[in-house]
């Protein structure tokens, strides 16, 4: 199951088509001709390549326009269909189901029909643009931040609620990701929308912003306290026990070179002592209970070494170690 930033987009798209055709106009001119509405359907869409088979996208909708006046009493017509898909992982068989996502909402709507990706992600974006670098008829529509201007007052983020949060994820490594941040969750804040709606793109806002990021928006807007202290519950809840895991596993990742090194130098260490050691019990240089400490307790490669040359030369330890 995808984590809040994939599941908090979906949720917002889906619940926003005007947000989806308003950035596919940017593609396509004809899809702001006559539109009065919106059509959802189910994000099942038919197989073209496969007779009764199902593919799954994130979303599907439909525009839909007036029809002529000679027809008053006529349903709206649909102009163009699209299927949205939010990428923040690498897949490589997107290469072959985009196209099919598409092919399918032309199918289920029965007008024209495209595949829109969002992938907040630069990286993940550039990964699969590369993929249609040779064959730019095959490519779908990748939204990124040049669509999404910084909106960073918060009565203009009230204006579009929507598209001041998304604005937030496309903008969240850029310059301005703070300022949109607050007048997104300002806005979010001040808004009519239903606790649960207000939970999801809260999360959504955090769920795309660094610790560094968080830490210059006012807490009230938040509506989280990062210096709360955890119940029990929270602490064996899945996203925590998640976290401690994963950062377990980075430090061990970063850890494994910087303790090769250190493995490395203590066994220097060791192989320096033994052959002191072995060099004064040969030599018969009786060592006290003070220089046997001394030599057990040295973590200095040099030192050993320098202690090693003078029991070469000499046989009196009070000389060796002074």
């Amino acid at each position: 199951m995808p984590g809040p930033l994939h599941q908090g987009l979906v949720y917002l798209l889906n619940h926003n088509p005007h947000l989806v055709f308003d950035l596919a106009r940017r593609f396509d001119d004809n899809l702001g001709v006559s539109c009065v509405g919106y059509e959802a359907a189910s994000n099942e869409l038919p197989d073209p390549a496969q007779t009764g088979g199902i593919l799954h996208a994130d979303g599907v909708h439909a525009a839909l326009a007036a029809i002529p006046e000679a027809a008053p009493d006529a349903a709206p017509q649909r102009v163009g269909g699209v299927a949205v898909e939010v990428q923040t992982t690498r897949d490589g068989l997107k290469r072959y189901s985009w196209l099919s996502y598409a092919a399918g909402v032309r199918r289920l709507f029965e007008c024209r029909g495209w595949t829109m990706v969002f992938a907040p992600d630069r990286e993940i974006r550039r990964y699969y643009e590369r993929m249609f670098v040779d064959e730019p008829r095959a490519c779908p529509w990748f939204v990124d931040s040049t669509l999404l201007p910084p909106i960073v007052e918060t009565r203009e983020a009230a204006r579009d609620l929507a598209k001041a949060l998304l604005t937030v994820v496309f903008r969240a490594r850029l310059i301005q990701a703070v300022p949109c941040a607050r007048a997104a969750l300002e806005a979010l804040q001040q808004s009519t929308l239903d606790r649960e709606d207000r939970w999801i793109y809260n999360q959504l806002v955090r769920a795309s912003l660094k610790d560094e990021q968080l830490s210059r928006l006012p807490k009230e807007i938040l509506q989280w306290d990062d210096d709360w202290e955890m119940s029990p519950m929270e602490l064996t809840s899945a996203y925590y026990t998640r976290g401690v895991a994963a950062g377990r596993e980075d430090g061990l990742e970063q850890g494994l070179e910087q303790g090769l090194e250190q493995g490395l130098e203590q066994g220097r260490l060791v192989q320096a002592r033994r052959l002191l050691s072995q060099v004064l019990d040969h030599r018969g240089v009786r060592l006290d209970d003070s220089h046997r400490a001394r030599v057990d307790g040295c973590t200095d490669l040099q030192q050993l070494e320098s202690w090693l040359h003078r029991a070469l030369s000499t046989d009196d330890a009070d000389a060796i170690f002074s």
